[in-house]
């Protein structure tokens, strides 16, 4: 999100409509809605490479992968959210809304800067509360890093940060390098991880 939310709540129904006709995308939050910042030309490509990656792993199959453009909602007594990851899977055919899915089973986002408090405080949790979601994925734009968590270990947090480091996602039985996230965008030789996360480890 980059703008502060409208200051008058809007209705769901109010906001789908609007978002039809709409050139900027915006997520909504329990009546309120916020425009979604550009993205970058790295954050474009990797993007992309993930999303080949896995629609060449999902062809033939019954799951669906989509891109950056289409919403995810998340409805319960919690409240109602509608969010644009970057990239997610669903395998359920009841998910043939033209604009939303329901039941995601994988979702991944890239992470930049401006985006990362976001995308792990907000998102991520809104994101466990759907029952379908098996695997939640961040990928830092900006450095080698994945970070993993899934529901059948309880959303222990599992992090990644070399190259040669295998990835599995169990929930499309998938195993990936951490390279293979950043084929199309590869980093220079001297790429450094900020000096705040030197501690943190693969796991």
């Amino acid at each position: 999100m980059s703008s502060a939310a409208k200051n008058l709540p809007v209705t769901a129904a109010e906001y789908l409509e609007g978002e039809l006709r709409s050139e900027v995308r915006h997520e909504f939050v329990d009546g309120r809605i916020y425009a979604m910042a550009g993205a970058s030309l790295r954050h474009n490509e990797i993007c992309g490479e993930v999303y080949g990656l896995l629609k060449t792993h999902l062809r033939g199959g019954p799951c669906r992968v989509f891109i950056e453009a289409v919403k995810v909602q998340i409805a319960d007594d919690q409240g109602e959210s509608y969010y644009y990851p970057d990239v997610f899977v669903t395998c359920e055919p009841a998910d043939d809304d033209s604009h939303v899915v329901r039941q995601p089973k994988l979702i991944i986002e890239v992470l930049s800067h401006s985006t990362s408090r976001h995308d792990r405080g907000d998102k991520l949790p809104a994101y466990k509360r759907l029952p379908s979601v098996e695997e939640i994925v961040y990928i830092e734009q900006d450095w080698p890093e994945i970070y993993l968590v899934r529901r059948s270990d309880r959303w222990k947090k599992h992090l990644y940060t070399q190259l040669d480091s295998e990835v599995h996602l169990e929930s499309i039985n998938l195993t990936l390098t951490v390279a293979d996230f950043y084929r199309s965008a590869p980093f220079p030789d001297d790429v450094k991880r900020p000096w705040y996360l030197i501690n943190r480890e693969d796991g």
